[in-house]
């Protein structure tokens, strides 16, 4: 069944996918990284800027996640927006050593290089912001391609009740997608049928995702960055819901203290996925800010 599962799913992104296309402009691109390919949705700039908007997509999403937030981003920006390195149209073999956050990050910023980007905006949600930062800190020692960094509701740091995010991010049972899909919503949360869950429930509970979970677990001090985070040198702009359970106000300040160029925005009643649920406002905070 699983292969069954992966045909529905597959189709349903498609179907994200041309919209994204048809709908809001969008290219597809695949860039090659010798033997790695990297899947990207490219909206070009409306004036022709150098400027490039880079957004990376967190835990049990893809490229087609932004599809609600890049409507109302800035149209003076490229929009770059990947599928990370194993996930979504960007295949990786199923080889336990690259399903690492700090190697995924590596890989996206060889591809910022091989795209000779010089004037990027990297952004981020969730696990994707832990990637953005782990980017940015490369960037400041090398090539200082990274101009900004927008984290929207970020990872960064260890959370406090690890096993009860883990259970919470990997849900089991069907029943247990509704736990999650509330703590991602706080109105409007998605109403999903029985083969849409089943279907989720298998990806999520993929190989993939089974190997990234215990090399972060196994490597948790050099994945989460805590106090290092001090070696980002870009002014950032975090956005965050109050209502977030995953990513909790608590964890957000402590990040916003170690991020020593950073502006700390909250988004008032809205959870984790706060550029799916309140997309224009969170536009609007980062179009004003650039």
């Amino acid at each position: 069944m699983d292969f069954v599962y992966e045909l529905f799913l597959r189709n349903y992104t498609r179907q994200k996918i041309r919209f994204m296309e048809k709908e809001l402009g969008f290219q597809r691109l695949q860039l090659d990284l010798g033997g790695h390919k990297i899947f990207f949705l490219k909206r070009p700039s409306a004036q022709r800027s150098d400027k490039t908007f880079f957004f990376i997509h967190g835990l049990l999403d893809s490229a087609t996640g932004f599809r609600r937030l890049a409507p109302f981003l800035r149209n003076d920006f490229n929009l770059l927006v990947p599928d990370i390195p194993g996930f979504g149209l960007s295949p990786l073999p199923k080889v336990k050593y690259l399903y690492q956050v700090d190697v995924f990050a590596d890989l996206l910023y060889n591809s910022i290089r091989k795209l000779a980007l010089n004037d990027v905006v990297l952004a981020g949600h969730s696990m994707g912001s832990l990637i953005a930062m782990m980017i940015a800190i490369r960037d400041s020692e090398k090539e200082k391609r990274i101009r900004r960094l927008v984290l929207l509701a970020p990872g960064g740091i260890p959370h406090p009740q690890r096993d009860e995010m883990r259970k919470l991010l990997f849900p089991s049972k069907t029943e247990e997608i509704e736990r999650l899909l509330t703590a991602l919503y706080q109105e409007n949360v998605p109403e999903l049928g029985g083969i849409a869950k089943k279907a989720l429930l298998s990806q999520w509970n993929n190989l993939a995702h089974q190997f990234l979970t215990e090399n972060t677990l196994d490597r948790e001090k050099e994945i989460f960055l805590g106090k290092k985070l001090s070696a980002v040198s870009q002014k950032s702009l975090i956005i965050s819901g109050t209502e977030d359970p995953i990513t909790d106000p608590p964890m957000v300040k402590k990040l916003h203290s170690y991020l020593k160029k950073s502006k700390l925005v909250w988004i008032p009643n809205a959870k984790h996925a706060l550029h799916m649920e309140r997309p224009r406002e969170v536009a609007e905070r980062i179009n004003s800010w650039l």
